[in-house]
């Protein structure tokens, strides 16, 4: 799976190229339990990050991205210099993204 993830990564950079052209970017993240992670128990948590445009008229997108955390750092990595709007829920580690691009939240 990982070589297959390597051989599709300029796909991946084109749908994120794409999905930063949208107005409006939703993002969340998830807990997923990851049984055999070098580094981390099997009780520990990581993270699957989920992006996705809902405007099906331009060039509907939805991207996830594993995590072994719930950094700041994921959606800042993740979402570069978009601008627009990012519709997330309260956590406060979306606020880093927000005020740096700045996007309206």
């Amino acid at each position: 799976m990982i070589a297959c993830g390597a051989l599709i990564q300029p796909l991946i950079n084109l749908l994120q190229d794409k999905l930063h052209e949208q107005p409006v970017v939703h993002m969340d993240e998830t807990p997923v339990q990851v049984l055999k992670e070098e580094g981390k128990t099997p009780q520990s948590q990581s993270y699957m990050w989920v992006q996705a445009s809902t405007h099906a008229h331009l060039c509907p997108v939805v991207l996830f991205h594993y995590a072994p955390t719930r950094s700041q750092t994921v959606p800042l990595e993740q979402l570069g210099d978009y601008r627009g709007a990012l519709m997330v829920d309260g956590y406060q580690g979306y606020q880093a993204v927000c005020v740096g691009n700045p996007l309206t939240r």
